[in-house]
């Protein structure tokens, strides 16, 4: 637990300390459980949902309207932002 809280940039009193790990040990035992489970007969799977993706042509097409036009940040054709270094 002294980890975990170190690694969330936590500082506990020993009495959370104390209570937190029992809580930890109680959700990592609920989890145990799962290995009980007979799972042989189910193939494995990495999605809940059957899914697939759908593609389309990436080709550089024309806007019909301005996409500067609404903007004050803009140098020329090109949008402007703010200066990094």
């Amino acid at each position: 637990m002294e980890r975990v809280s170190k690694n969330a940039r936590l500082k506990l009193s020993e009495e959370e300390t104390s209570k937190f790990t029992q809580q930890l040990k109680d959700v990592l035992g609920a989890f145990k459980s799962l290995d009980e489970v007979d799972t042989g007969n189910v193939k494995p799977s990495f999605h809940p949902q059957e899914i697939s993706d759908v593609y389309r042509e990436d080709k550089a097409e024309k806007f019909d309207w301005d996409p500067l036009s609404n903007t004050k940040h803009k140098e020329g054709k090109y949008f402007k932002g703010p200066r990094i270094v």
